[in-house]
């Protein structure tokens, strides 16, 4: 799956030469930064948060799609 156009490539070191479970581990990490903006806001609307974990979860399809292209190039 091609990467979205102006969709910024992860670093060479982020991704190119990891195995899968460091792909898992990466993507868990970035997980629970969003997880831990959730707690954080609590019961709120907080629109900066929000942003915040579309980055986030923007940033881990980026390493699974970047993973899966490295695997099957297609």
């Amino acid at each position: 799956m091609p990467r979205s156009v102006g969709a910024a490539a992860p670093a060479a070191d982020s991704v190119g030469d990891m195995d899968p479970s460091s792909v898992t581990t990466g993507v868990g990490e970035i997980l629970e930064q969003v997880d831990e903006i959730r707690r954080a806001s609590g019961d709120t609307f907080d629109l900066a948060a929000l942003g915040r974990q579309a980055e986030l979860l923007e940033r881990a399809h980026e390493v699974l799609t970047t993973a899966l292209e490295d695997v099957d190039p297609r």
